[in-house]
């Protein structure tokens, strides 16, 4: 059944048998009227806390895309057989589960542990130390009434085009120079750090498609060394979805990780997400679920959750999380992470401190990165307060810890790192909770790192830039992050600019040239020496030269401009960007054309 074809029976188009009929033989046509009833439940369903972004239609179609997309009954199938009588499709019962309510959806029922045994001194040390971590967003003093499980757990094999099993055998070469191109291809993969690009120009050197070269384990580790990225971005996407069309032609298996991955890069490969990122990730999701044949794990519902989010789709959130339920999938640390973003943007700070206490209640490990999340949600939700209040207890709970980290990854700055820490912990926790062993999971949470980092003190100062104003405040957290030894990441560069261009330019303001200088050459400085997340693009860049503009002259904002741009590569878009910005500040005529125009070169 189509859920597109219902709206096209509702056209208004006539039979031209009927007037003809009518014409000839009165008595035979048909006079009882045909009235046509519309059903408009699927586009009722609205939070009522939420103010929804998107049209009633736009809803519809959506939600019903969702729901064919998990409609195993009626998907589409793409087969290479020919001459076959296509299968009629028949209509189908709808479920009589009914979709529970608000409450019911925020209820975490199923996820609790089983009782631990009563007495004990390790019982009595395991309730504090969750008493502790419950205590750390409990601002009011009241009693409140993100890689995950194993996917391969989970059978994704199928009949179809895409899927059409793991037994792929490596063609033989035509040409003795693709030997060397592979032998160079899998030794670059045995390194985490080889560039992307390298690795994907390697293997573009191959006859087309490249794929059937290679052996499975290749296959994999190439898409795995692709898809590990410090942030997606649309060259990161293209080279990772150009392999994945090449197996889709070859007829090779594309397993459940890597079609999530692909969701993941088409959502978030703009960085902001929009409409347009939506759309492209349910594409894939249909890909996924309707031709291949490949059913989505709790993994890929959390991609889609959380690009819905960041899009304000948040009807279409709600919708992902009943199919999640409805597939009776399992929450994990980092959907519970992507939970608290959620409702901090829905501005309900209740719920973001009880979904922080069902995260410690279950058992999952509560770092610096739960925290941070914490600490966002509450700012969104308009609790600065509380904000502040976590990251005291913060820095109190780390200055308690007495158990040090065994190894050296849990301290490093790297991105890898950081990553592969998180990971640990959330596979960690869950095979520990699973073979029951309560002392081990307690060590591990006293392991992990709660002190607050450079993600920490940003969060903070972007509130303190862009809202309150109060650069003694974000002078004192700077001073604190200098005595840490905690490094200034570029995205705190960023709102830094911001609030200069919000708050600067009048009299009598802190925000003054001076200090808007000093931000400067500090920024420089973090680009020359390639501070962890500072990298140059059009955004820190225009909000120098409208920072510069508002507390400065046209002129130095021109100058900052000159000195930026002998290191910047920019694309087409981003270059025309800023030189929108530029256009836009000069008032001398010819000045443009003469001074700036040359530096775009």
């Amino acid at each position: 059944m189509s859920l597109l074809r219902t709206l096209d029976r509702t056209s208004a188009v006539s039979q031209p048998q009927t007037p003809y009929l009518g014409f000839l033989c009165p008595v035979l046509q048909q006079t009882k009227k045909f009235q046509r009833s519309f059903s408009h439940a699927a586009i009722k369903h609205v939070l009522p806390t939420a103010r929804s972004r998107e049209s009633p239609m736009e809803t519809f179609f959506i939600r019903a895309l969702v729901r064919a997309g998990s409609c195993s009954k009626h998907a589409s199938r793409i087969h290479t057989l020919r001459n076959l009588v296509p299968r009629v499709p028949q209509h189908h019962k709808t479920r009589g589960k009914q979709v529970p309510d608000l409450d019911q959806r925020l209820d975490t029922r199923g996820l609790k542990t089983k009782a631990e045994r009563k007495g004990g001194v390790l019982h009595k040390a395991g309730d504090f130390a969750k008493k502790e971590l419950k205590a750390m967003v409990d601002y009011y003093g009241i009693d409140l009434d993100t890689r995950p499980e194993d996917d391969n757990m989970i059978d994704d094999d199928g009949p179809l085009i895409w899927n059409v099993g793991d037994n792929h055998e490596p063609w033989p070469l035509r040409d003795a120079t693709d030997y060397y191109y592979i032998r160079r291809l899998k030794k670059m993969l045995t390194d985490d750090e080889t560039p992307h690009q390298e690795v994907f120009d390697t293997y573009k050197k191959l006859p087309t498609p490249g794929v059937v070269y290679l052996d499975t384990d290749t296959i994999r580790s190439l898409l795995r060394h692709l898809s590990v990225v410090e942030r997606p971005s649309p060259v990161a996407m293209q080279r990772f979805m150009s392999i994945l069309d090449d197996m889709k032609s070859a007829h090779i298996h594309i397993t459940q990780s890597e079609w999530t991955t692909a969701i993941y890069f088409a959502g978030r490969c703009m960085g902001t997400v929009s409409g347009e990122e939506v759309a492209s990730s349910l594409n894939v999701w249909r890909d996924m679920e309707h031709r291949a044949g490949v059913k989505g794990g709790f993994v890929t519902l959390n991609v889609l959750f959380d690009v819905a989010v960041k899009a304000g789709k948040y009807v279409l959130a709600e919708t992902f999380l009943e199919e999640l339920r409805a597939r009776k999938l399992k929450l994990h640390r980092h959907f519970r992470v992507s939970m608290l973003y959620y409702h901090g943007v829905m501005q309900n700070g209740n719920a973001v401190r009880q979904t922080y206490q069902d995260l410690v209640e279950v058992g999952d490990i509560v770092d610096t990165v739960v925290m941070n999340a914490v600490i966002s949600a509450l700012l969104r939700a308009g609790e600065p307060a509380a904000a502040e209040h976590v990251f005291e207890r913060m820095k109190k709970l780390d200055a308690m810890k007495t158990t040090p980290a065994p190894g050296h990854r849990f301290f490093l700055n790297n991105w890898r790192d950081r990553r592969a820490v998180g990971l640990h912990f959330t596979h960690q926790a869950r095979q520990l909770r699973r073979e029951k062993k309560a002392e081990e999971l307690k060590e591990l949470q006293d392991y992990a790192p709660i002190a607050p980092n450079s993600r920490t003190y940003s969060l903070l100062i972007r509130h303190h830039a862009k809202v309150t104003g109060d650069i003694d405040r974000i002078n004192e957290l700077l001073q604190e992050m200098r005595d840490k030894s905690v490094k200034v990441e570029g995205t705190t560069f960023v709102v830094m600019f911001q609030g200069f261009n919000a708050f600067g330019g009048v009299r009598y303001s802190s925000w003054t040239p001076d200090k808007l200088e000093r931000m400067w050459t500090w920024f420089l400085l973090a680009l020359e020496n390639k501070a962890d997340r500072t990298w140059l693009s059009s955004l820190p860049i225009i909000a120098a030269i409208k920072a510069f503009k508002r507390c400065t002259t046209i002129e130095r904002a021109l100058s900052a401009w000159e000195e930026i741009r002998p290191g910047w590569q920019p694309n087409e878009q981003e270059l025309e960007s800023v030189m929108r910005e530029l256009r836009r500040i000069d008032e001398k005529p010819g000045f443009f054309s003469k001074s700036v125009r040359g530096r775009t070169r």
